[in-house]
């Protein structure tokens, strides 16, 4: 039997032609059955931690899985070059109906030969198979008429598909069905109460017939992350952890002012006054040493402070004078939010978790290396977008004008920049059958088997992650720290803003790791330390889901076009176009020219409501597939952390409505702020002398 190979775009070859999967391609209907790849080496050792915090979101996971969390099986990470696949084993005739399963001997040599009742030559394969939440999935085949075999045998569709015989007299019929297997992980009775639990019913006990279908039948888990460049590798990790850092922090401090500099400006500016490189040190002592043999201590200082000028001078003066003044201003207890990468590193060989503290380090340096990545790309800020389109005379220039005073008055966001190249890299871990949501499905890793990795095979257990790298198009929102401030205070959650010198710094000194599984939901106490986090978290969330909507019904793409990639620590969110489907280059910068005001507008006066309201809002949280979820290509967060309450505000008392709900968000949220109304990140009322009239009564 013949198993061609399969060219296809890498996003192709990971959304749809994973193994295991039945895909329709333009020879027909395949099973892709292997993966030719290389082993990826350059990959960060925290992208495991990544996939290990992803998996903790998982209920049911398969052996594989559980191996890599218990820490006896490795994760390896895959680049895929082609994929090989094989037809499907029963073929139908394209005229008559009458079915050929290639498996019998008579058709093995000959599988492609014109139909044995008609001679009609187009054979199609049968697109159906059995597929199950727990991941089997199995190829259709047919039961033979016991008198007739499959001579005569057609695949009846009715409401409910059946095989039947057209013998003249023959009353054979079969009723398509497949009993869900007894070695199946959902046969097992904490898993099935686990999933009733979750679900209000039991697992579907028998196997769904479903057609092939990408979307519907596998759904592939992974994760998206920003690629450091190759610039942002030779500028900063060259760089002492510490120096590189310090200025990253400051850069989203504010210390700094990034316009019209680049990562190289900066790169330079720390050499001149830090440590420098391994190599520049280097350089230094072999330098110090040549001149010790002919000068003495003092002229040699005097030569090194001049040639400290002249560096300093090279890097440009103000440069450097700005980059000194700004992490002068970084206190040590600030720097201490850095946490220590080698302690974290000791703790993760010797197999033992991180502290919070840790966790929250990691990932603030995590998000400050993607706010760095930025600063090597080819992006464009809503500003300076303005002057250019004045300076062109065109007309979307004053549309982009208000499209700025809407997000800068009334939407908390002080800065927007399209990027044309974000350098974004797609890791998948593993993959569910027909049900996407972490309480009803197990969670797949990928078969090794069905991996042939070019080199040497690695040791041991492990799992292939494929994954694959591409730039792409994104638009950057920057949220306004000191509207965050303004409104957790008209709620009575922090101090009065006139109090609080740096709102950011405030901010990121009570920033957590915010991630699907970490909660609260919303029928949970909220924690007093991960209060401020949480809320803050989940309204940029909220916001960025919203944002997307309004892209999509504005622009040429889809809602499953486009991801979000979330820096919530730093108050930002990046939407990018996934490039898993075809999309139009060019298409997010015509939106963000073209048709960002008309988004903001629907964003104040549209998206406020829900189609399910009073429903949506009175009993669950403000979020549903009305307004707010979005598919999981999208949303990495399984649509959690998510509520309209946070950014335009409602009642959250705690009376009992319709059919016994609370109408709140958290159980205790009302006591926190003390008051039946939350008052809405994008409530007008922040603005102006409002703010002093809404408090001057607590």
């Amino acid at each position: 039997m013949s198993k061609p190979k399969y060219t296809r775009a890498k996003g192709q070859v990971l959304h749809r032609f994973e193994p295991g999967a039945v895909v329709t391609i333009p020879a027909g209907t395949a099973e892709i059955t292997k993966h030719f790849a290389r082993k990826q080496e350059k990959l960060s050792r925290d992208l495991k931690d990544a996939v290990r915090q992803e998996l903790s979101r998982w209920r049911m996971v398969d052996s594989q899985m559980q191996a890599f969390i218990d820490r006896t099986a490795d994760i390896i990470f895959v680049d895929i070059s082609s994929v090989q696949g094989r037809r499907l084993k029963v073929r139908e005739c394209a005229k008559c109906g009458a079915l050929r399963n290639i498996e019998e001997v008579r058709w093995r040599e000959k599988p492609d030969l014109p139909c044995h009742r008609c001679k009609h030559p187009t054979l199609n394969e049968i697109p159906f198979v059995f597929a199950h939440a727990d991941g089997t999935m199995l190829q259709l085949i047919p039961d033979p008429c016991p008198e007739h075999g499959y001579e005569f045998l057609i695949l009846e569709r009715t409401t409910s598909k059946r095989w039947r015989c057209r013998v003249p007299g023959c009353t054979h019929t079969k009723k398509i069905f497949r009993a869900l297997p007894p070695t199946s992980i959902m046969k097992q009775a904490r898993i099935a109460n686990a999933v009733e639990e979750q679900t209000g019913k039991q697992p579907n006990p028998a196997m769904m017939l479903s057609p092939v279908s990408d979307k519907k039948i596998q759904v592939v888990h992974s994760i998206s992350r920003i690629d450091p460049t190759d610039n942002y590798d030779k500028c900063f990790k060259t760089l002492p952890e510490t120096e590189a850092f310090s200025i990253l922090l400051a850069l989203h401090l504010g210390y700094i002012d990034e316009r019209g500099k680049n990562l190289i400006n900066l790169s330079d500016a720390a050499r001149a006054i830090g440590q420098g490189t391994a190599q520049d040190q280097k350089d230094l002592e072999q330098t110090i040493q040549s001149m010790k043999a002919f000068l003495d201590e003092a002229t040699i200082q005097n030569i090194l402070a001049e040639k400290k000028k002249i560096q300093e001078q090279d890097a440009g003066g103000p440069v450097v004078a700005e980059l000194r003044s700004a992490l002068e201003k970084i206190s040590p207890q600030v720097l201490n939010l850095l946490g220590d990468p080698q302690t974290e590193q000791e703790r993760r060989d010797r197999g033992d978790e991180l502290t919070p503290e840790q966790d929250n380090a990691r990932i603030l340096r995590e998000q400050l290396i993607n706010r760095g990545v930025l600063l090597d790309l080819k992006r464009e800020n809503i500003d300076d977008a303005i002057q250019r389109l004045a300076h062109l005379g065109s007309a979307f220039s004053a549309n982009l004008e208000a499209a700025r005073n809407d997000m800068r008055s009334r939407l908390g966001i002080n800065q927007v920049e399209i990027i044309q190249n974000l350098p974004i890299m797609h890791l998948a871990y593993g993959y569910t059958r027909l049900s996407h949501q972490p309480e009803a499905a197990v969670l797949w890793a990928f078969n090794r088997s069905r991996f042939e990795l070019s080199g040497d095979a690695p040791n041991g257990n492990w799992i292939p992650a494929p994954v694959y790298k591409l730039p792409t198009e994104a638009m950057s929102f920057q949220f306004d720290a000191a509207r965050i401030v303004r409104w957790l205070h008209i709620n009575n959650l922090a101090p009065n803003p006139d109090t609080i010198a740096e709102p950011t710094l405030w901010l990121l000194e009570r920033h957590s790791r915010i991630h699907s599984r970490s909660g609260p939901a919303f029928n949970d106490r909220l924690e007093a330390s991960f209060l401020i986090p949480w809320l803050v978290g989940s309204a940029i969330h909220s916001a960025t889901h919203l944002m997307i909507r309004a892209i999509a019904d504005q622009s040429s793409f889809g809602e499953t076009a486009l991801s979000e990639h979330l820096l919530l620590s730093l108050n930002q969110t990046i939407v990018f176009v996934n490039r898993l489907q075809e999309f139009s280059l060019g298409g997010l910068k015509t939106f963000f020219e073209q048709r960002l005001d008309q988004a903001c507008k629907s964003l104040l006066e549209e998206r406020e409501d829900c189609m399910f309201d009073p429903y949506c809002e009175e009993t669950l949280g403000g979020a549903c597939a009305g307004c707010l979820h979005l598919p999981e290509v999208v949303c990495r967060l399984f649509n959690n952390a998510l509520s309209r309450i946070l950014l335009y505000g409602g009642d959250i008392t705690t009376d009992t409505v319709g059919d016994g709900a609370e109408r709140t968000l958290w159980w205790n949220f009302r006591e926190l702020i003390g008051r039946d109304e939350f008052i809405g990140f994008w409530d007008s009322r922040l603005d102006g002398d409002s703010l002093t009239i809404l408090t001057s009564g607590h």
